[in-house]
C-alpha cells in the first residue's frame, strides 16, 4: 500500500508544490482570523494542479488544516497524511466495489477486512512527514522486483 501510495505521490504532487505549501503553511499565523478568506496561493496552487486529484486533496487538506489553526511543518504534516487517506480511502473502496460487481458480497467484505487490517498496520503520519520532507531517514518500503507472472502486490 506505501509503494501504491509512493508511487501516485511522485506522479501528481510536485516539489515545487510542496515548496510552495511549505511556505503558505509557514506563514499561516499571519493569515487573518476569518475562515472565510482563503490563502491567495492556495488558489493559485489549485488552478496549477489541475488533473492532479492527490495535488488538489493535499491543498484542500492544507487550507482545512489553516483554519483550523496549525501552522508550519505541523500543517503540512496534517494535510499531508489526510490527502493519503483519503486516498487510500477511495482506492479502498474502487477495489470493493470491484469485487461486488464481479464476485459475491462475502468476497467482498473479506478483501474490505484484509485492506482495513493493511491500512491500520501503516503510520501515515511518518510516511507523510517522509514524502512532504519534513522528516528524512532510511526506512523506506522495500522495493520489489515483480518479474514472473503470479506476482503482483500482496495483500
Amino acid at each position: 500500500m506505501l509503494n501504491a501510495l509512493s508511487g501516485d505521490w511522485r506522479e501528481e504532487v510536485s516539489p515545487g508544490l510542496i515548496s510552495a505549501l511549505r511556505g503558505v503553511c509557514d506563514t499561516a499565523d499571519q493569515i487573518p482570523m476569518f475562515s472565510d478568506q482563503r490563502h491567495p496561493e492556495l488558489d493559485r496552487l489549485a488552478r496549477e494542479s489541475v488533473g492532479r486529484p492527490l495535488a488538489l486533496s493535499l491543498i484542500e487538506c492544507a487550507d482545512r488544516a489553516m483554519v483550523a489553526g496549525l501552522h508550519g511543518p505541523a500543517a503540512l504534516e496534517d494535510a499531508a497524511r489526510r490527502a493519503l487517506d483519503l486516498r487510500v480511502c477511495r482506492g479502498f473502496r474502487q477495489m470493493e466495489e470491484h469485487y461486488l460487481r464481479e464476485s459475491n458480497e462475502r468476497r467482498a467484505y473479506q478483501l474490505r477486512q484484509n485492506l482495513d487490517a493493511a491500512a491500520s498496520a501503516s503510520d501515515l503520519g511518518a510516511w507523510a512527514r517522509r514524502l512532504t520532507g519534513i522528516e528524512t531517514g532510511s526506512r523506506t518500503a522495500p522495493q520489489q522486483k515483480m518479474d514472473g507472472i503470479d506476482d503482483g502486490a500482496p495483500l
